[in-house]
């Protein structure tokens, strides 16, 4: 017989996380050019800490700390928007026709439920139509599923119960899936990870800088549009004009069976080197890497080949901007239920605290120079 004594206890909690705030922010529904639902959860936890509120004219919530007249700007910036569909078709016998906003695999969807939300605010839940496997050719089985030929089952008799719901066209349509801790504390599982952690953490910052004496000017910012374009970045930024951006983003977690070599979740901070859309200036990446050392914390690196993050968008305005994203590695991305661990996001938020309480206008000349 095992000595019990001897197993291994399960894990305890990392650091302090607000998990009620964090089911706010990924409970809400929020497609690309939908947010107002999330941005205004993201208003009623940071206002508690800003000292402006204001949006662009997309919908980006734009929240500042105020240090100094003449500090430098720190733009930190996480996507609110999650993917989605909205409704394309209601057929004469009411199932719903649907079109994807941001990228889906049609294979997660089958038999997962969705929330509906119509123009006036209902919301109504359906389930994505799937056949049983019984008798299915082969072929048909091993298929590649197509979102366009997907459908939503209300559990309605025809199209004159859909419309008397008030569901049209181009309303908006949700994973329905809540914010769950799992066995370990540490993991923690919800819809809309990507990117409502980036969102998250910059409250956080927020909210860990009240009373904090700081040179800097500290912006949270909630954008919108990114899975669509990065649209919101571009805007956002535009309206703030940035000294220094981060981007605040989930990245591939590799640790799963199956999955390439890459970065791991629970390690820390991950700094991420380059993307399909951005390089990593190399003076910030520096900085923050000797400043989590500085800190204790654990860095690791992040290199994608492909897709991007609002860095992408960011770096590039005016004459350029000082910019590097930080990465939250993730499993299950874009799909109803992903995970990350609370390490990655303590410790992120960690580092951006005390580099928002460091940047002065001497240090943000410093890694300006460092590219000349």
């Amino acid at each position: 017989m095992a000595d019990l004594k001897k197993a291994k206890s399960i894990e305890k909690a990392y650091g302090n996380v607000d998990l009620k705030m964090m089911k706010a922010f990924t409970d809400a529904d929020g497609i690309s050019g939908c947010e107002k639902e999330a941005t205004r959860v993201m208003k009623t936890y940071v206002s508690k800490f800003a000292d402006e509120i204001t949006y662009d004219t997309l919908g980006s919530l734009i929240a500042l700390k105020k240090g100094k007249a003449d500090g430098v700007k720190i733009m930190l910036a996480g996507h609110i928007d999650e993917i989605g569909f909205v409704v394309r078709q209601i057929d004469d016998k009411g199932f719903i026709k649907i079109a994807p906003i941001g990228g889906w695999w049609g294979h997660v969807l089958p038999s997962q439920a969705v929330t509906i939300t119509t123009r006036e605010g209902k919301k109504y839940v359906g389930v994505i139509g799937s056949k049983p496997p019984h008798g299915l050719a082969p072929e048909i089985r091993n298929k590649v599923m197509e979102v366009k030929d997907l459908f939503i089952d209300l559990g309605v008799k025809d199209k004159n119960e859909v419309d008397l719901l008030g569901i049209k066209p181009g309303d908006m349509v949700t994973p329905k899936a809540e914010f769950m801790v799992s066995s370990n504390p540490n993991y923690l599982i919800a819809k809309a990870w990507d990117d409502r952690v980036g969102a998250l953490i910059a409250t956080d910052v927020l909210a860990r800088l009240k009373d904090v004496d700081h040179q800097a000017n500290v912006y949270a910012v909630g954008t919108v549009q990114e899975e669509v374009g990065l649209r919101g970045a571009k805007t956002a930024t535009y309206m703030v004009k940035p000294d220094i951006a981060i981007a605040l983003d989930v990245t591939l977690a590799s640790d799963m069976p199956g999955a390439e070599v890459g970065t791991k979740m629970g390690v820390g901070v991950t700094l991420a080197v380059q993307d399909g859309s951005h390089l990593g200036h190399r003076g910030l990446l520096t900085y923050m890497d000797d400043l989590a050392k500085d800190l204790g914390l654990n860095v690791q690196y992040d290199l994608l080949l492909a897709g991007g993050t609002d860095s992408g968008e960011m770096h590039k305005s005016f004459e350029g901007i000082v910019n590097c994203t930080l990465s939250i590695p993730a499993r299950y991305i874009h799909s109803h239920r992903s995970m990350i661990h609370r390490q990655d996001y303590v410790d992120t938020v960690t580092l951006l605290v005390e580099f928002c309480k460091r940047i002065n206008p001497q240090t943000l000349e410093q890694l300006r120079n460092s590219n000349r």
